[in-house]
């Protein structure tokens, strides 16, 4: 687990940040640092030890203040989180057949071990236990299929003096992060956008079509734009080849559709328990602490029984808990903990601390954030830091499993597949579910693409928030129709799952989840994410993600053997509860309006100030609840306020 730089250039003013650029990913690797340069010309190459180098490297190579930045055009760098081989043989980059290949990488490949025994079939010798050098050895071996025989997560760059091309791969579902800019005679990529900033400062432009979509929707990630016009991402599934200054794309993987599901409901359940068991296991593969996040959810606690199968010890689990008993989960965590002899680790947030908190948060996070469910997760993050270096965490459980589908998803599945005895036998289930939500609610679970371009065209308080000049220059059917699935699957419901996954929450919520554990050099590692789970969940019949009233019902069948009855008949799922609702009409109310209603508020530019204060008012006077709108505007307004005044080492 690692941070990773690289340019290619001839320009020397542009080379010799490279060093700055590797200290401002130091919270992503703190215990190694490391350079090579490459001349794509000869193949030389020269390699450097930075200030953070272990002393078994700076004693082998020579610092980089004194790089020969004239001889060489390619710079790779990287910054060192010691997981697997902690001697100094897993020092990167790493380089494989005499020094014609170069690798910078940021990740884990769970089953290198697996990997590394097929290689040596194939005679490869191996000079380290690291999973870093079998990533070298299968792209020597299998070129750019190498990945699909990876199970993992990753971003890396490698550098083949053999074509004279720089080949970057982002993991299946983007758990790693991997940004390029692509500027004249400058390539260069980073973990994270700050450096790229920083690099060159001209890039700093926003990219203002993305801000309305923020704002009514939180982030959509999964794509190659960012908020900022020159920055780009790789997208999840994807490998990149620079080469004569040209860029192209290949997309390596996506989501099997399975011909056939030839499971019945209880192979099916057991395919679940085996295949999330083997991920947790191969999860487990490190030479430092293990342990998991432990929320009192069903994907967490979940995971915390599956580890005890593995693990008889007793895992270290981290939980926020509150001291508001409307968000206060500890009943369930406190049931999962006995029962499997955790040795728990809570934290309380702490309202005091949020300005503080929150600065920190936006600076790590380097994109506004769209809901306060993040604030228990840096707590989290901080009180594992020192006791364990890899977290378990849940992520992708409701996504793979249909955790998000009640009754409004099953009704409009029905409608979607156009399952006209369903529709007939569910009538009353229709109605009931009307009389339940109301006229709107109704309307925007059934018909959420309808209901967005009528709310929007009526521009409801919601939309109004937006300056009507900046929706003038946006494409409004993108932003109406923002909840349509794509047509892959066979069925509606399915094909929601795949838009989550691929599109609505996922690759967000691992943004989230990486830079919080990587802000406080943690390694996180979400195993319900593995391909193989996946591709199980998304190709199980519709009834079997949601059926009535109850999500992920064969899910829930399927781990009750494992799970304290509890937590698998659980309904009342708070989901990231917090009292930021309570605090910003309290604690938090002077901050709020200081930051969003000040003369020099930055939002301005894309907020309608007055339809800002109607907001406002109601929120304070608890007349409608905006508190997830004011979290997103004072994360957007301490974004902006961050790039504004530039990037520091």
């Amino acid at each position: 687990m690692c941070g990773i730089n690289g340019i290619v250039t001839e320009l020397n003013d542009t080379k010799q940040k490279i060093p700055n650029l590797n200290r401002l990913l130091r919270h992503r690797g703190p215990d190694d640092e490391g350079y090579v340069f490459i001349n794509s010309q000869s193949g030389d190459y020269e390699q450097y030890s930075g200030d953070d180098s272990i002393n078994e490297i700076k004693s082998r190579f020579p610092h980089i203040s004194k790089a020969k930045f004239n001889t060489f055009n390619v710079l790779l760098a990287n910054r060192r989180l010691a997981i697997i081989d902690l001697s100094e043989k897993g020092h990167g980059p790493m380089s494989g057949l005499s020094g014609t290949i170069w690798l910078t990488y940021n990740g884990e490949i769970y089953n290198y071990i697996e990997l590394r025994e097929e290689l040596q079939g194939y005679g490869y010798k191996f000079q380290t236990k690291s999973d870093t050098e079998v990533i070298v050895n299968s792209y020597v071996q299998w070129g750019a299929d190498c990945l699909n025989k990876f199970n993992g997560m990753w971003a890396f760059a490698i550098w083949d003096s053999r074509s004279g091309q720089l080949f970057i791969a982002r993991d299946r579902f983007g758990v790693k992060p991997l940004y390029f800019i692509h500027s004249g005679s400058v390539f260069a990529f980073s973990s994270e956008i700050k450096p790229l900033l920083y690099l060159q400062p001209n890039l700093f432009e926003m990219n203002r079509e993305k801000i309305p979509f923020f704002i009514l929707y939180g982030n959509r990630l999964s794509g190659e734009d960012t908020y900022f016009k020159n920055i780009h991402s790789l997208p999840a599934s994807h490998y990149l080849v620079y080469k004569n200054n040209k860029i192209t794309f290949k997309r390596y993987y996506d989501i099997k559709v399975f011909d056939k599901n030839n499971y019945d409901e209880k192979r099916a359940c057991q395919k679940i328990v085996d295949i999330l068991s083997d991920s947790i296991r191969l999860r487990y593969r490190s030479d430092v602490p293990v342990g998991s996040c432990l929320s009192g959810g069903f994907d967490s606690s979940t995971i915390v029984s599956l580890s005890n199968l593995i693990d008889k010890r007793g895992i270290h689990t981290f939980s926020a808990v509150w001291l508001e008993q409307e968000c206060n989960e500890s009943k369930y965590i406190d049931i999962v903990n006995h029962k499997y002899g955790c040795i728990e680790n809570k934290v309380t947030p702490k309202a005091e601390e949020f300005e503080s908190i929150f600065n920190k948060i936006n600076y790590y996070q380097e994109i506004p954030t769209e809901g306060p469910g993040i604030y228990p997760q840096w707590y989290v993050m901080q009180r594992a830091k020192g006791i364990v270096k890899v977290l378990l965490d849940g992520q992708g459980g409701d996504e793979v499993f249909g955790g998000y589908f009640l009754m409004g998803a099953y009704l409009r599945g029905l409608i979607k597949d156009l399952n006209f005895s369903g529709m007939v036998s569910e009538a009353g289930n229709f109605l009931k579910f009307f009389n339940k939500q109301g006229v709107h609610s109704f309307s925007s679970w059934l018909f959420p693409q309808q209901y967005n371009k009528i709310a929007g065209t009526g521009l409801s308080e919601k939309f109004k928030i937006i300056k009507r000049d900046l929706l003038g220059e946006i494409d409004k059917e993108k932003l109406y129709n923002n909840l349509e699935p794509p047509k892959k699957f066979r069925n509606y419901i399915n094909n929601l799952s795949y838009h989550f996954i691929t599109n609505l929450t996922i690759p967000s919520l691992l943004h989230y989840e990486d830079r919080s554990s990587m802000a406080h050099s943690i390694e996180s590692r979400v195993p319900f994410l593995d391909y193989r789970l996946v591709e199980l969940g998304m190709n199980l019949a519709p009834n079997h993600l949601s059926y009535k009233d109850t999500s992920r019902p064969l899910y829930r069948k399927a781990l009750i053997p494992y799970l304290p009855e509890e937590i698998v008949n659980r309904k009342d799922k708070l989901g990231f509860p917090t009292p930021f609702s309570k605090w910003s009409r309290t604690i938090l109310k002077n901050y709020i309006t200081d930051c969003l209603l000040s003369d020099t508020a930055l939002i301005s530019e894309f907020v309608d100030r007055s339809s800002l204060e109607q907001n406002l008012t109601k929120h304070f006077e608890m007349k409608k609840d905006f508190s997830w709108e004011i979290w997103r505007l004072l994360s957007l307004e301490n974004s902006l306020k961050l790039y504004k005044s530039g990037i520091e080492v």
